[in-house]
């Protein structure tokens, strides 16, 4: 059976987070500034404005001041064309200028049908143009990127693990080994023909008598 061992390697260090950090709050910085541009400036004109009526309010505004004028040129089949212009109430004593450039610079003809209105309105604090398609596109693509700084440097710290699998010879346990005994020696014993034995009696009594002897201390151990 083999063993597997891994090292564990840090993900972004702390380097990285700070660079992360610094482009966050610049990108933060600068979505800010360019939506307070595009979201609140008084001057930026519609986004439905056609060329005339964007070549016409740059040049009304100069007179009447930022954000205190709005034009719409409308065109009616066989009616010639019509140029509203509304003028914030603070601006109308601009109105006579406003209306000798308007005529002249949109060659109105009234013979041809063509009219020039112009009204004076108190218009409403903190109600500027409405942004076109392109401005709100760069804000979105500088929101996307302050939310991915944001997640580089606010995120969960990202770990990189490299296992490296080491192949460990696994030996079983040895048994160790039990001393080897020799068993006891007994004696041996030595069974005598009854005829040998009568002789030996008669012959040698006291080897006779031993022999008994060992025969009685045998039996008596092995009991």
């Amino acid at each position: 059976m083999a063993g597997r061992s891994g090292t564990h390697e840090s993900g972004a260090g702390p380097s990285m987070r700070a660079l992360a950090l610094a482009a966050f709050l610049i990108a933060a910085g600068l979505l800010g500034w360019r939506a307070s541009l595009l979201l609140t400036a008084t001057n930026t004109p519609p986004a439905h404005a056609s060329p005339l009526e964007t070549s016409l309010l740059n040049l009304v505004e100069p007179v009447a001041g930022p954000g205190k004028a709005r034009i719409s040129v409308t065109r009616d089949a066989g009616a010639g064309r019509t140029v509203l212009v509304l003028l914030d109430a603070s601006a109308s004593d601009s109105a006579p200028t406003i209306e000798r450039l308007v005529q002249t610079a949109a060659r109105l003809d009234p013979g041809a049908g063509d009219a020039l209105v112009i009204e004076q309105a108190a218009f409403a604090r903190g109600t500027p143009g409405r942004p076109s398609s392109s401005a709100y596109g760069e804000l979105s693509m500088l929101g996307l990127l302050v939310a991915l700084l944001g997640w580089l440097a606010f995120g969960p710290a990202r770990e990189t693990e490299t296992a490296a699998s080491v192949e460990v010879p696994h030996h079983p346990a040895s048994t160790p080994l039990r001393p080897m005994t020799e068993p006891a020696l007994r004696p041996v014993r030595t069974a005598l023909p009854s005829a040998d034995a009568a002789d030996l009696v008669r012959k040698d009594p006291a080897r006779a008598a031993d022999i008994l002897r060992g025969w009685m201390s045998g039996g008596s151990d092995a009991a």
